[in-house]
């Protein structure tokens, strides 16, 4: 069967309506392992808090422990575009899932920052492959110019796991104490890895694309990453990746909750709500734009260049005027969450810029950029605030914005050259 007669099949009435139940069920183990992902990248703005009272750590520590889980998350990214591309969505996250039961378990125990660290880079090494196996899936049951569309529901359902690190988290760790709350988390990754083999099919009924998933040999999987690599609307979106979600989550998963609590003095459950209401906005946005541009015939580029300068004056007028008024820094923070919330758009275009052989290493190269691109302003930002003494730490918060703003804003007119003058991909 070709691509179009299954892109067809997928797409028809017949096929999709009797597929429709079964694709959800497909989606319910993956969306879980990837809320868990969510999660565990945006739980360290609630944990700060409890880290510096238990164990001493520092800022730049903090931004050590978080970044562990983005360097190793990209890190696997490679790798993990190539076994989805090989063995399929169901096997790849499967396996990984497990690595992360191990991480957390790690994480739990740990009694310095240096286990810290390799429990977090353990999680992020598991967790690697939850959100491309949940996209790699999707592009194999719905049809490409509903996949923008599907993608930005698949990362809102998900972002419950970041919404269930904001003030659920904040009243568990006073109830029970971080450590508890992680070997909970220990068990339901365990039954994510459970539901993922029982539940997953990484095809619908009507196209077990069986002939199309032969082993590639080493020379042939280079030939692939390179040829996305040589690809130069990739390498546009590759700019975009390393700065757009990464703003979001260095503020959202990291130092929103310090920021919240060393400028304003709020207790946790205060922080945790404002980190909610941003993470609202998180949940509304993917959904949002992947509406509107399908409503605009699948243009993606009009909306990133939309969401990246919004972005950076939000991210401005946080280091200029965020530290005078909670309210003002709230709005800004929610604002942020909701219209910089781009990054499918990113995985829509990327999956249109490449053959479908070729897609789950396409969305993972754009994954290890976002991740890559994390790990480095949350490293830096740390560096930045703790330059700053105690009695000075709002400045070095203004400063942390102000160089996530210019960044961002350096990356939009980067895209926005780069692509003039390029016909935008279809549904990307």
């Amino acid at each position: 069967m070709t691509e179009k007669n299954q892109t067809d099949v997928t797409s028809s009435g017949e096929g999709w309506g009797q597929g429709k139940l079964a694709f959800v069920l497909v989606l319910v183990p993956l969306l879980m392992s990837f809320s868990l992902s969510q999660f565990y990248r945006s739980a360290q703005a609630l944990l700060a808090d409890s880290l510096r009272i238990e164990l001493g750590v520092t800022p730049e520590e903090l931004g050590f422990i978080s970044g562990s889980f983005h360097f190793a998350f990209a890190l696997m990214q490679i790798p993990v575009g190539v076994m989805l591309d090989r063995y399929g969505p169901r096997k790849t996250n499967g396996i990984m899932m497990i690595m992360t039961v191990l991480g957390v378990v790690v994480f739990a125990s740990a009694h310095s920052v240096t286990g810290l660290m390799i429990g977090q880079g353990i999680i992020g090494m598991g967790c690697a492959a939850a959100f491309m196996a949940t996209l790699v899936c999707a592009s194999r049951w719905v049809a490409p110019e509903k996949f923008a569309a599907t993608s930005g529901i698949i990362v809102a359902l998900s972002l419950l796991g970041v919404l269930a690190s904001a003030t659920p988290l904040a009243a568990l760790i006073e109830y029970q104490g971080w450590r508890g709350v992680y070997f909970w988390l220990a068990g339901l990754s365990l039954l994510s890895v459970v539901l993922t083999f029982v539940m997953v099919r990484d095809d619908p009924p009507h196209m077990r694309r069986k002939q199309a998933r032969r082993g590639e040999s080493m020379r042939e999987v280079l030939q692939g990453i390179m040829e996305v690599w040589r690809n130069r609307q990739m390498w546009l979106l590759v700019a975009v990746g390393f700065f757009a979600y990464p703003t979001i989550l260095t503020v959202r998963g990291l130092w929103g909750g310090p920021y919240l609590q060393d400028v304003f003095h709020l207790s946790p459950v205060e922080v945790g709500n404002i980190l909610l209401g941003m993470t609202i906005g998180m949940i509304f946005g993917p959904p949002c734009y992947g509406h509107v541009s399908r409503v605009m015939g699948g243009r993606a580029r009009p909306l990133i260049l939309f969401s990246v300068f919004v972005s950076t004056a939000l991210l401005i007028c946080q280091a200029l005027f965020g530290a005078g008024h909670v309210w003002l820094a709230a709005v800004l923070m929610m604002a942020h969450g909701f219209l910089g919330s781009c990054a499918t758009l990113n995985y829509a275009a990327s999956r249109a810029a490449v053959p479908p052989h070729l897609v789950g290493r396409a969305l993972t190269t754009v994954n290890l950029a976002t991740f890559g691109g994390l790990f480095v302003l949350q490293g830096l930002a740390g560096m930045i605030i703790g330059h700053y003494p105690a009695d000075a730490a709002t400045l070095g918060y203004q400063w942390m914005f102000a160089f996530l703003g210019i960044g961002l804003g350096v990356a939009g007119l980067a895209f926005m050259v780069g692509g003039r003058g390029r016909k935008a991909p279809k549904n990307g």
